[in-house]
């Protein structure tokens, strides 16, 4: 029997049920789809981020708090905070830098009037503005004397400033922050989004009062710099000179012994290339387990099918159908099954995920970049194949090996 008669035998059988054919591919059409969408939301975070770290320009340098790892990230609340204002002064006295500015963060009550919201608020000094570029629309940016003075000034991002005041003109009036009154003294131009985070939601204020008046702390969670030299070699004489100002004994320069990390762009880029991959295993495993499912699905309802056709599959060995003939039309027409699932899967897939981009796009993050990789359309090609094998094998195998003559006594 001809491979082309098996397919169009397949073919017809499959087609006496389609709703069940169609039940037995969701699975798979699910799987495929979230295999796609999954990694294009994956690999369109990781673009996002690593644009925006690339932005930030190859001469940037973080100092944060460190629990001995060598790795950078995020500072973590759970890490003893040792970055200070003191490390700031000891950095610019270096000449190592053409700028330094900390970043103390919190998210506290906001209130003008009868306008009460939880914003994020910042704290940091007059060359946050020299290190991540913004513009201001109104008034003024923090002076150092504002910092030097402790005072209780505010710059408000731009959405803020239209969510409390309109059309009406900020400056110069008094906001509260957590139960203290503010002046405000200044507006920014809109900024867009850094690392996930709504800059035009965020209100600006001395890194002092920050420390003094709203939490209570001597720390800052970070610090930003401007290198004036190469970059690594930079890191390499800011790690001596933090260790000197904590007080760490440290020749060998072992990362596990400090109490800080100093970080640049590329290490940010390795950062997050490895948690944009190890995002991407995580989703992709996730969806996995609906292909698991599918071929599952698929192996049940073929063992199924085998039973109906019992009587089929003894007449056909009964006029001359070998083994070999049963068991490659019931393993196409597992596989028919899957590939059909696999199709439709990656064409909704791709139409999700080209709708999540849009909406992405549009209501949330206007720099998202919509990535489609064709790696995984390809993959979930072959993955599709591969659970019509080996999940319809053992059904084609339980069916080849029939007797015919039991088989057609079977009621």
């Amino acid at each position: 029997m001809k491979i082309s008669d098996i397919v169009f035998t397949a073919l017809n059988s499959l087609n006496r049920t389609r709703s069940r054919s169609l039940l037995t591919i969701l699975g798979i059409v699910i799987g495929i789809g979230a295999v796609i969408v999954m990694l294009s939301i994956g690999q369109g975070a990781q673009g996002l981020i690593l644009n925006q770290v690339a932005d930030l320009g190859s001469d940037l340098i973080f100092v944060e708090p460190s629990s001995g790892e060598s790795e950078g990230g995020p500072p973590s609340p759970f890490i003893e905070q040792t970055v200070n204002l003191d490390d700031e002064i000891a950095m610019e006295r270096s000449g190592l830098f053409s700028s330094v500015s900390p970043s103390l963060y919190t998210t506290v009550p906001v209130i003008f009037q009868e306008s009460n919201s939880f914003i994020q608020v910042v704290g940091t000094d007059d060359e946050q503005t020299s290190i991540f570029p913004a513009d201001v629309a109104l008034g003024r940016n923090l002076e150092k004397e504002d910092v030097s003075g402790n005072a209780r000034v505010v710059v408000l991002g731009k959405e803020i400033a239209e969510d409390f005041f309109g059309a009406s003109d900020p400056i110069g009036q008094r906001i509260k922050i957590k139960d203290l009154s503010f002046r405000v003294v200044g507006v920014f131009d809109e900024q867009g989004t850094r690392f996930f985070q709504n800059l035009d939601k965020q209100v600006f204020i001395p890194v002092t009062t920050m420390q003094n008046d709203i939490l209570g702390v001597d720390y800052v969670n970070y610090l930003s710099a401007i290198s004036r030299s190469d970059i690594e070699t930079t890191k390499e004489d800011l790690a001596i000179l933090l260790r000197e100002t904590h007080d760490i004994e440290n020749p060998n320069g072992l990362a596990e012994k400090d109490d800080f990390l100093v970080s640049s762009q590329t290490d940010a880029t390795k950062t997050v290339g490895t948690i944009g991959n190890v995002l991407t295993i995580l989703l992709s495993s996730i969806a996995a387990i609906s292909l698991l499912v599918g071929g599952i699905g698929i192996m049940n309802i073929m063992l199924v099918s085998v039973t109906e056709r019992t009587r089929e599959i003894g007449l056909r060995k009964a006029v001359g159908a070998t083994n070999q003939e049963v068991l490659r039309q019931f393993l196409i027409e597992a596989i028919l099954l899957t590939m059909l699932g696999g199709l439709i899967g990656v064409i909704g897939g791709v139409l999700i995920s080209l709708a999540m981009g849009w909406i992405i796009q549009n209501f949330f993050l206007d720099t998202w970049s919509v990535i489609i990789p064709p790696s995984a359309i390809v993959l979930s090609v072959v993955v599709a194949t591969a659970i019509g094998l080996i999940f319809g094998y053992y059904p084609a195998k339980s069916a080849a090996k029939l007797n015919p003559i039991e088989a057609l006594r079977y009621e």
